[in-house]
């Protein structure tokens, strides 16, 4: 049985889920469009992203059109031929809750795409 390499516990993610992001890594002035896979409160993937492994960025979550979108520091933590793993750095509980609520409600919401 395969064990668990996971550090901290990433939360539930939600598969198949694609949230329209912008993204930029640290210190760069622009922005890139992607979409997200499998996004939870710990982390997420980004398809048709090439970055490598510990890259630090910034990711712009744009949750719900009546308010500023969620930004979150997240670092590339695997590498795939469709996109990059992310992992959420230093995101505060509150942040975290608000998050989590947003993507639980979008999955009973929006039919899930697969």
């Amino acid at each position: 049985m395969a064990s668990e390499r996971r550090l901290h516990h990433r939360g539930e993610a939600r598969p198949g889920r694609q949230l329209a992001v912008r993204w930029r890594t640290i210190g760069e002035p622009s922005w890139h469009a992607a979409h997200t896979r499998d996004i939870g409160v710990g982390g997420a993937f980004l398809l048709a992203v090439d970055l490598p492994i510990e890259t630090r960025l910034t990711l712009e979550l744009p949750l719900r059109p009546d308010a500023a979108p969620l930004v979150l520091t997240a670092e590339v933590r695997w590498t795939a031929p469709e996109g990059v793993g992310l992992q959420f750095l230093d995101v505060d509980i509150d942040l975290l809750l608000e998050l989590n609520a947003v993507l639980a409600a979008m999955a009973t919401d929006e039919p899930t795409t697969r």
